[in-house]
């Protein structure tokens, strides 16, 4: 977790609570509070993984010694008009329920997220861009205290997986690709390649293999699957996609590195080799954007399941950001 910013700060309307940035030291009172809010069995490996390794950094409100509301961030590189900048992806967004008046000027939870957005995001600080994944009520009430913006809607894409058929061998090859083999940096290298030339229209972050190595790899808790997509005469992939096949009902699909054009290709084998691990449905979170690639795909539905919220300090303005067209999947959440 990087170092505080500003000390203890103390606001009028804010009844004795102290706000300030998050320590290493105050490791233990984020994975407690972490666990009374999300029911989560977070531990010190989730949050090295996450605040060390991850670079995370957070603000919080205290009350009497005791962290009692959190609004925290990942550093992530985002591809925006085919440019690098830094973005701030908020997570770990929660008060102690004791303190739910929730995103009011006074509450808890508002002076965190304000604290956290002022000293992280926008002109003269360390991101240029703030953006999270929160809930329909959550971002209205954000909205309306004029902590976010709204950045669109974020879908749940479904599939049925029976009786569909491998992709023909004469023309592809869907293969298992090992997170732990000598190659596996070099293909994802090259599949994320291929989709930065593809995606300059788009706004994504950047999925090279130090971030897919972080974000699935190394996450503690989660298996992911890697498979690699790629024509017989060539070595190297032309895309590939991240998977867990480890729920009982539904597969996940949690991210495509790779052209958007060959998304709908994709699907039929995220759906083949879901079938072949006893799944009865394949499932995406994805923007718009990666929807409208889908659409040839054979969708069986889709709901709202989330929206893009963006941190009013961002330097990009309100038009700018409305005009993005976000490339964004399960896998750009930090939960799934």
């Amino acid at each position: 977790m990087t170092a505080p910013t500003n000390a203890a700060a103390p606001a009028a309307g804010m009844h004795g609570l102290q706000v300030r940035a998050l320590r290493p030291a105050d490791r233990d009172a984020l994975l407690a509070l972490h666990r009374k809010v999300f029911a989560s069995e977070v531990d010190t490996r989730w949050y090295d993984w996450k605040y060390a390794v991850g670079h995370g950094c957070g603000s919080g409100a205290w009350a009497d010694g005791d962290l009692v509301a959190h609004c925290g961030g990942i550093a992530r590189t985002l591809w925006l008009a085919g440019q690098p900048t830094a973005g701030l992806q908020i997570g770990d967004v929660m008060v102690e329920p004791r303190w739910r008046g929730i995103l009011t000027r006074r509450g808890p939870f508002f002076h965190a997220s304000s604290h956290f957005y002022s000293t992280q995001i926008g002109a003269g600080q360390p991101f240029a861009l703030g953006f999270g994944f929160p809930g329909e009520r959550h971002l209205r009430l954000a909205t309306k205290v004029g902590l976010l913006r709204d950045g669109g809607g974020m879908q749940a894409l479904h599939w049925h997986t029976q009786g569909v058929d491998a992709l023909p061998r004469w023309a592809w090859r869907w293969e298992p690709l090992d997170p732990q083999s000598a190659g596996f940096a070099a293909a994802v290298d090259h599949a994320w390649s291929g989709m930065q030339r593809a995606t300059a229209a788009l706004a994504l972050g950047v999925r090279d293999a130090d971030y897919v190595r972080w974000r699935f790899v190394e996450r503690p808790g989660r298996k992911h699957c890697f498979f690699a997509l790629r024509r017989p005469w060539s070595r190297q992939p032309a895309g590939i996609a991240v998977l867990d096949v480890a729920s009982s009902d539904a597969a996940l699909w949690l991210d495509w590195i790779g052209t958007p054009r060959l998304m709908a290709l994709a699907s039929r084998a995220c759906r083949h080799e879901a079938a072949r691990h006893g799944r009865q449905r394949l499932e995406l979170w994805c923007t718009d954007a990666v929807a409208q690639a889908l659409a040839p795909s054979g969708l069986a539905h889709r709901t709202e399941v989330l929206r893009l919220g963006i941190v009013n300090t961002s330097v990009l303005d309100a038009d700018t950001t409305a005009g993005l067209r976000w490339w964004l999947t399960g896998g750009d959440t930090d939960f799934l």
